[in-house]
């Protein structure tokens, strides 16, 4: 397996000034990011592809200074402010070739959370939490009738069709995986449609993927799972981890 760490975004939502990069935000000893790397080193990567743009060479001197061990390649994307985060997806799906882990670098989540759905999930599929179906800012998914995924709505409440005619899986939380034959297909499909999915979230495309590829959900069973994109998800976030500190053992 590789893995692919989504690290390049601004993060201007959080308005840390204090941290050269939101996926340097502290979690007891650790950061999001040496957890994410942890977690990996756990699963035993053969690759991991980390994209970087704001602040790249700060965070590439904080991985390396890590001492992991781990087998890295960084990759710079140098036009993170003006495209979405499915550009920074396809600069690393173009050098896999093996069934991929792709992990947004915003997300908090219990380790054990991401060994079972890696362990355990079926490939291509989605980790989801659950959710409220009338959060218009969660990545909400889509069921159809068979229980594979047939879209994900983010940024938007969902249409009363929407809601009648099809099922609700919860929150995709930002980790999925891809099998190895979805990989070059998934890039393909960007390439044929870069101008329109450029600018955009992984959402938008992966809708169309699903069209004509199954996409499974992967409903994760253990609590604790947080997108941090404000300093209010942050409190959340923080308050859960040092409560529940013993799920959060790296």
């Amino acid at each position: 397996m590789e893995a692919i760490i989504l690290l390049a975004g601004y993060g201007s939502r959080l308005e840390r000034q204090d941290l050269p990069h939101k996926a340097l935000l502290p979690f007891g000893e650790e950061t999001l990011l040496s957890r994410h790397l942890k977690c990996l080193q756990a699963l035993s990567a053969r690759r991991i592809h980390l994209i970087l743009g704001h602040n790249a060479p700060t965070l590439k001197t904080y991985v390396e200074d890590l001492n992991l061990g781990l087998p890295l390649h960084f990759i710079d994307n140098p036009v993170y402010r003006t495209t979405g985060n499915t550009l920074s997806m396809v600069m690393g799906l173009k050098y896999c070739q093996d069934e991929t882990l792709i992990l947004d670098g915003d997300v908090l989540y219990p380790p054990q959370a991401l060994l079972d759905y890696v362990q355990k999930a079926p490939r291509s599929s989605f980790a989801l939490i659950p959710a409220d179906i009338d959060n218009a800012e969660c990545a909400k998914v889509l069921l159809n009738p068979s229980g594979s995924i047939h879209a994900f709505i983010t940024k938007r409440e969902l249409t009363a069709e929407e809601k009648s005619d099809f099922g609700f899986g919860g929150e995709a939380i930002g980790f999925f995986i891809l099998r190895q034959e979805d990989v070059p297909r998934f890039v393909t499909l960007y390439e044929n449609n870069e101008s329109t999915y450029r600018p955009v979230l992984w959402e938008i495309p992966f809708t169309e993927f699903a069209r004509n590829t199954p996409l499974h959900p992967w409903n994760v069973s253990q609590e604790g799972c947080f997108e941090i994109d404000t300093q209010e998800d942050y409190s959340t976030a923080l308050n859960h981890f040092q409560s529940h500190l013993d799920q959060y053992q790296l």
